[in-house]
Protein backbone atom coordinates (compact mmCIF):
# COMPACT_ATOMS: atom_id res chain seq x y z
CA UNK A 1 0.00 0.00 0.00
CA UNK A 2 1.13 3.56 -0.73
CA UNK A 3 0.66 6.84 1.11
CA UNK A 4 0.66 9.84 -1.22
CA UNK A 5 1.92 13.14 0.17
CA UNK A 6 1.40 16.39 -1.68
CA UNK A 7 1.39 20.18 -1.61
CA UNK A 8 -1.67 22.02 -2.88
CA UNK A 9 -2.06 25.56 -4.16
CA UNK A 10 -5.09 27.04 -5.91
CA UNK A 11 -5.44 24.33 -8.56
CA UNK A 12 -6.70 20.89 -7.50
CA UNK A 13 -5.57 19.67 -10.93
CA UNK A 14 -1.99 19.81 -9.68
CA UNK A 15 -2.65 16.96 -7.25
CA UNK A 16 -5.42 14.90 -8.89
CA UNK A 17 -3.29 13.16 -11.57
CA UNK A 18 -1.04 11.71 -8.86
CA UNK A 19 -4.07 10.56 -6.87
CA UNK A 20 -5.39 8.80 -9.95
CA UNK A 21 -2.09 7.21 -11.00
CA UNK A 22 -0.81 5.97 -7.63
CA UNK A 23 -1.17 2.21 -7.46
CA UNK A 24 -2.42 0.58 -4.25
CA UNK A 25 -3.23 4.01 -2.82
CA UNK A 26 -4.03 3.69 0.88
CA UNK A 27 -4.47 7.33 1.86
CA UNK A 28 -3.47 10.89 0.99
CA UNK A 29 -1.81 13.55 3.13
CA UNK A 30 -1.52 17.03 1.68
CA UNK A 31 -0.60 20.55 2.78
CA UNK A 32 -2.09 23.90 1.76
CA UNK A 33 -2.08 27.55 2.81
CA UNK A 34 -4.83 29.44 4.65
CA UNK A 35 -5.75 31.34 1.46
CA UNK A 36 -9.41 31.03 0.52
CA UNK A 37 -8.56 29.75 -2.97
CA UNK A 38 -6.42 27.01 -1.43
CA UNK A 39 -9.30 26.05 0.83
CA UNK A 40 -11.57 25.83 -2.21
CA UNK A 41 -9.03 23.61 -3.94
CA UNK A 42 -8.84 21.49 -0.79
CA UNK A 43 -12.62 20.96 -0.90
CA UNK A 44 -12.45 19.76 -4.50
CA UNK A 45 -9.60 17.39 -3.72
CA UNK A 46 -11.51 16.00 -0.74
CA UNK A 47 -14.61 15.48 -2.92
CA UNK A 48 -12.48 13.70 -5.52
CA UNK A 49 -10.97 11.43 -2.86
CA UNK A 50 -14.43 10.65 -1.54
CA UNK A 51 -15.58 9.49 -4.99
CA UNK A 52 -12.55 7.18 -5.13
CA UNK A 53 -13.10 5.93 -1.59
CA UNK A 54 -9.62 7.02 -0.52
CA UNK A 55 -9.10 8.64 2.91
CA UNK A 56 -7.46 12.08 2.75
CA UNK A 57 -5.96 14.23 5.49
CA UNK A 58 -5.43 17.92 4.67
CA UNK A 59 -3.14 20.13 6.77
CA UNK A 60 -3.66 23.88 6.64
CA UNK A 61 -0.41 25.76 7.19
CA UNK A 62 -0.77 28.96 9.14
CA UNK A 63 2.40 30.38 7.61
CA UNK A 64 2.96 28.94 4.14
CA UNK A 65 6.27 30.82 3.90
CA UNK A 66 7.94 29.30 6.98
CA UNK A 67 10.28 26.85 5.27
CA UNK A 68 11.77 25.22 8.36
CA UNK A 69 8.45 24.81 10.15
CA UNK A 70 6.83 23.26 7.09
CA UNK A 71 9.78 20.94 6.46
CA UNK A 72 9.71 19.79 10.08
CA UNK A 73 5.97 19.12 9.93
CA UNK A 74 6.22 17.18 6.67
CA UNK A 75 9.20 15.15 7.85
CA UNK A 76 7.42 14.25 11.11
CA UNK A 77 4.40 13.06 9.13
CA UNK A 78 6.60 11.07 6.73
CA UNK A 79 8.40 9.45 9.66
CA UNK A 80 5.07 8.38 11.18
CA UNK A 81 3.89 6.97 7.85
CA UNK A 82 7.14 5.03 7.45
CA UNK A 83 6.71 3.44 10.87
CA UNK A 84 3.28 2.22 9.80
CA UNK A 85 4.86 0.44 6.82
CA UNK A 86 4.11 0.63 3.13
CA UNK A 87 5.47 2.86 0.38
CA UNK A 88 5.52 6.65 0.23
CA UNK A 89 5.20 8.90 -2.80
CA UNK A 90 5.26 12.70 -3.08
CA UNK A 91 3.67 15.26 -5.39
CA UNK A 92 5.20 18.76 -5.17
CA UNK A 93 3.26 20.47 -7.95
CA UNK A 94 1.10 22.82 -5.87
CA UNK A 95 1.41 25.64 -3.36
CA UNK A 96 3.81 28.51 -2.95
CA UNK A 97 7.42 27.95 -3.85
CA UNK A 98 8.26 28.17 -0.16
CA UNK A 99 5.74 25.39 0.43
CA UNK A 100 6.98 23.05 -2.28
CA UNK A 101 10.64 23.81 -1.49
CA UNK A 102 10.58 22.21 1.98
CA UNK A 103 8.66 19.29 0.49
CA UNK A 104 11.45 18.90 -2.06
CA UNK A 105 14.01 19.12 0.74
CA UNK A 106 12.28 16.38 2.71
CA UNK A 107 12.06 14.07 -0.31
CA UNK A 108 15.82 14.51 -0.83
CA UNK A 109 16.58 13.80 2.83
CA UNK A 110 14.22 10.81 2.90
CA UNK A 111 14.69 9.48 -0.64
CA UNK A 112 11.00 9.60 -1.58
CA UNK A 113 9.87 9.06 -5.21
CA UNK A 114 8.45 12.42 -6.33
CA UNK A 115 6.41 13.72 -9.24
CA UNK A 116 5.58 17.13 -10.63
CA UNK A 117 2.43 17.79 -12.66
CA UNK A 118 2.82 20.09 -15.68
CA UNK A 119 0.52 23.12 -15.39
CA UNK A 120 -0.67 23.05 -19.00
CA UNK A 121 -0.62 19.39 -20.06
CA UNK A 122 -1.42 17.76 -16.71
CA UNK A 123 1.40 15.30 -17.42
CA UNK A 124 3.13 13.74 -14.44
CA UNK A 125 6.88 14.24 -14.52
CA UNK A 126 8.98 11.90 -12.40
CA UNK A 127 11.80 13.71 -10.62
CA UNK A 128 15.20 12.01 -10.21
CA UNK A 129 15.32 9.93 -7.04
CA UNK A 130 18.30 10.58 -4.85
CA UNK A 131 18.93 10.77 -1.14
CA UNK A 132 21.42 13.00 0.66
CA UNK A 133 21.81 12.24 4.34
CA UNK A 134 23.79 15.22 5.55
CA UNK A 135 23.82 13.78 9.07
CA UNK A 136 26.15 11.05 7.77
CA UNK A 137 28.85 13.73 7.60
CA UNK A 138 28.63 14.28 11.36
CA UNK A 139 30.28 12.17 14.05
CA UNK A 140 28.23 10.68 16.87
CA UNK A 141 29.49 13.31 19.31
CA UNK A 142 28.75 16.13 16.85
CA UNK A 143 25.17 14.88 16.47
CA UNK A 144 24.91 14.78 20.27
CA UNK A 145 26.14 18.38 20.48
CA UNK A 146 23.64 19.56 17.88
CA UNK A 147 20.76 17.68 19.51
CA UNK A 148 21.61 19.32 22.85
CA UNK A 149 21.77 22.78 21.30
CA UNK A 150 18.47 22.27 19.49
CA UNK A 151 16.84 21.17 22.75
CA UNK A 152 18.26 24.24 24.52
CA UNK A 153 17.79 26.73 21.69
CA UNK A 154 16.10 29.23 24.00
CA UNK A 155 19.06 29.16 26.41
CA UNK A 156 22.26 28.64 24.39
CA UNK A 157 25.28 27.69 26.54
CA UNK A 158 28.84 28.92 26.34
CA UNK A 159 31.55 26.47 25.31
CA UNK A 160 32.53 25.62 28.89
CA UNK A 161 28.94 24.88 29.94
CA UNK A 162 28.39 22.82 26.79
CA UNK A 163 31.49 20.72 27.47
CA UNK A 164 30.40 20.12 31.06
CA UNK A 165 26.83 19.21 30.08
CA UNK A 166 28.04 16.57 27.61
CA UNK A 167 30.97 15.29 29.65
CA UNK A 168 33.62 16.42 27.17
CA UNK A 169 36.97 18.06 27.90
CA UNK A 170 36.94 21.78 27.07
CA UNK A 171 39.71 21.47 24.46
CA UNK A 172 37.88 18.59 22.78
CA UNK A 173 34.66 20.61 22.74
CA UNK A 174 36.51 23.54 21.19
CA UNK A 175 37.67 21.23 18.39
CA UNK A 176 34.10 20.01 17.77
CA UNK A 177 32.73 23.55 17.82
CA UNK A 178 35.28 24.75 15.27
CA UNK A 179 34.44 21.84 12.95
CA UNK A 180 30.70 22.42 13.27
CA UNK A 181 31.07 26.14 12.64
CA UNK A 182 33.02 25.28 9.48
CA UNK A 183 30.16 22.99 8.39
CA UNK A 184 27.73 25.87 8.86
CA UNK A 185 25.57 24.22 11.51
CA UNK A 186 26.70 26.24 14.54
CA UNK A 187 26.80 29.95 15.28
CA UNK A 188 29.13 31.45 17.88
CA UNK A 189 27.67 34.76 19.06
CA UNK A 190 28.62 37.31 21.74
CA UNK A 191 27.01 36.83 25.15
CA UNK A 192 24.86 39.93 25.76
CA UNK A 193 25.46 39.54 29.51
CA UNK A 194 29.24 39.20 29.27
CA UNK A 195 31.19 40.92 26.50
CA UNK A 196 34.16 38.60 27.10
CA UNK A 197 32.13 35.43 26.56
CA UNK A 198 30.44 33.77 23.59
CA UNK A 199 27.38 31.55 23.28
CA UNK A 200 27.06 28.45 21.11
CA UNK A 201 23.84 28.25 19.13
CA UNK A 202 22.48 25.76 16.59
CA UNK A 203 21.99 27.34 13.17
CA UNK A 204 18.41 27.62 11.83
CA UNK A 205 17.11 24.36 10.38
CA UNK A 206 19.51 22.05 12.23
CA UNK A 207 16.44 20.30 13.63
CA UNK A 208 16.15 18.60 10.23
CA UNK A 209 19.54 16.93 10.75
CA UNK A 210 18.97 15.62 14.25
CA UNK A 211 15.21 15.04 14.28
Amino acid sequence: MTVLFGTLGWRPQSLMPSIKSTENLERIVFYHSAHEKSRTARSRVMEYCTTLGVPATPHELGDAFNLFQIAGKIRDDVTKARKEGGAIRFNIAGGTRLMSSPALLVRILEGIPTTYVHDETGEEIQLPLFRLNYADHLSGKQKEILAYLVAHRDHPPNETSLAKALGVHKSTMNHHVQQLVAKGVLDVVPDPKDTRAHLIRAAPGVELLVG
